[in-house]
């Protein structure tokens, strides 16, 4: 089971729309928000709708609690009690209802949840170091605890010694004589040095856990801001915490909340614990009425039957493209997000099933794209192919590309060059004139890099990441560079009739490799 833990969103549908994307992108199964759906943000009601529908389980934060009556308003500052009378406003009585049914902590596959720490989730304390984090080991028997609230992802570990320590955090796997203290940091509020969106990416069969940071679009929450009319201190208009100065306001460091004393001010009539099993997949939104109802089931049942009976999706208008070589990079590269069902420009995709796979392009956090294939069974092709390239026998060509395929479970994916050679005036294809699998690394990227010689009588390559698997293959700089640059193509040169497409020529290069 793969799980992305997100938490303190705070009402904040920009940064929220852009880490749901990534978060679609990484195959997960299932959604948990930390806390902290609203407070300081400007759309509670509209983040309340995203998260009914697209989030699996949830814990209560203090200003969920704060918000819905359930945590004494005294313990906030003047600004955040301000916003939190302003949410309260805009909310309905079906939202309020919903921020009412958050657990203080979820105990999940192997994990446990919390908003702040498990000694007293009532209170919602603040976790800043390892020594602090001791004490939740201590009152719980999970060797890998998941909170958020002080809006600063961080690390803590617990080995064999007894003695906790702070960690940077970073990819890892978890290791059986260690225990984990996760703060996956804040969606809607980052605070520290980096101030882009955090969340973790979790998988439960490897026990693999992985960091995501994203830009958002900081502006357009500015505007959103001035825009509840609220009188506020200048840096409670910003996402991250800091006026135009640079002052960062109380918000940003803990203080703007002050934990209870005492059991009378702490989150009361509140359910304790709940468990993840006992929760329902992904939660689907009800029509309102019979007559809607029966319209999106109409729409449905036509949208599968047309499905069932066209269930390969192809985009194949590169195909017929002929792209004569250079010494210089001659693969699309496309600097833009592509969502699944759509065409990545300068590229051919073929999907066996469109319900199980899907091909796509997503930016890293730097702003650098990468490709993803996504297949959910080893028993159907997927295929991500360039245009075809004019080529002269001799030439030497070097292929370069960086691969994640950690998270294939099952089956193959293959970096191919495919070849189209002259015989006796007919074009003959060489699918497996060239064939490298990347290794199944446990974190980073693996890279091919290697260069080869066009044999005699070729006239076309053609780049393909292709196979049966199951589970994502990740591709970076996918470049093909000719290492000559003094023939001209001939100008009578026909690409071939599309053999990419053919889902029975996306198994040629397996001959190869069994």
């Amino acid at each position: 089971m793969r799980y992305a833990f997100v938490s303190d969103i705070h009402a904040n549908i920009q940064a929220w729309k852009t880490v749901y994307k990534d978060i679609r992108s990484n195959d997960v199964d299932r959604i948990i928000c930390l806390g902290d759906v609203v407070g300081y943000g400007p759309n509670p009601a509209e983040m309340i709708e995203e998260l009914r529908f697209k989030a699996d389980a949830f814990v209560m934060g203090n200003h969920d609690a704060a918000v819905c009556g359930k945590l004494d308003v005294s313990l906030f500052n003047d600004d955040a009690r301000k916003l939190i009378e302003w949410t309260r406003s805009k909310l309905s009585a079906a939202d309020m209802r919903f921020l009412e049914t958050f657990p203080l902590t979820l105990v999940g596959d192997g994990f446990l949840c919390a908003h702040g720490d498990f000694t007293a989730p009532a209170n919602f304390d603040y976790i800043l170091d390892a020594d602090e984090a001791l004490a939740s080991w201590k009152a719980t028997d999970a060797n890998l605890l998941f909170v958020g609230h002080t809006h600063e992802p961080a690390l803590y570990v617990l080995g064999a010694s007894g003695i906790p320590r702070t960690v940077e955090p970073q990819d890892f796997s978890v290791d059986p004589g260690k225990r984990y203290f996760v703060n996956i940091g804040s969606v809607g509020q980052p605070r520290g040095a980096d101030t882009r969106s955090c969340y973790c990416l979790y998988d439960s069969t490897t026990q693999s856990l992985f960091w995501r940071r994203l830009a958002f679009d900081g502006e357009s929450y500015f505007h959103a801001m001035k825009g509840t009319g609220l009188t506020l201190d200048p840096s409670y208009y910003t996402p991250t915490g800091y006026s135009s100065t640079g002052e960062p306001a109380s918000q940003n460091k803990p203080g703007g909340f002050t934990p209870p004393t005492s059991d009378d001010q702490a989150a009361h009539n509140v359910v304790a614990v709940q468990s993840l099993q006992d929760l329902p997949r992904r939660r689907k939104k009800i029509p309102l009425n019979l007559i809607s109802a029966l319209t999106v089931l109409a729409l449905v049942l036509v949208v599968f039957v047309w499905n069932r009976t066209h269930p390969a999706l192809d985009f194949n208008d590169a195909g017929k493209r002929i792209i004569p070589y250079s010494a210089k990079t001659i693969l699309s590269e496309n600097r833009v997000v592509v969502e699944p069902e759509n065409e990545i420009p300068g590229w051919i995709t073929h999907v066996d099933n469109r319900y199980r796979q899907r091909t796509g392009v997503n930016l890293d956090t730097f702003g650098m794209p990468f490709y993803y294939l996504v297949s959910k069974r080893e028993t159907e092709s997927i295929l991500l192919a360039s245009s075809w390239i004019t080529v002269q026998s001799n030439q030497t060509w070097e292929v370069d590309a960086s691969f994640q395929t950690k998270n294939i479970s099952a089956g193959e994916v293959a970096l191919v060059i495919q070849l189209i050679r002259e015989e006796q005036g007919r074009k003959v294809e060489v699918p497996d004139f060239f064939v490298r699998i990347p290794a199944r690394e446990s974190s980073g990227w693996t890279r091919i890099h290697e260069r080869f010689t066009i044999p005699g009588t070729g006239t076309l390559i053609q780049f393909k990441v292709c196979g049966k698997f199951a589970g994502t293959a990740l591709i970076r700089n996918p470049n093909l560079v000719c290492m000559k640059n003094e023939y001209t193509p001939e100008p009578d040169k026909a690409a071939p009739e599309n053999p990419a497409v053919n889902p029975q020529g996306v198994d040629k290069w397996k001959t190869k490799v069994k």
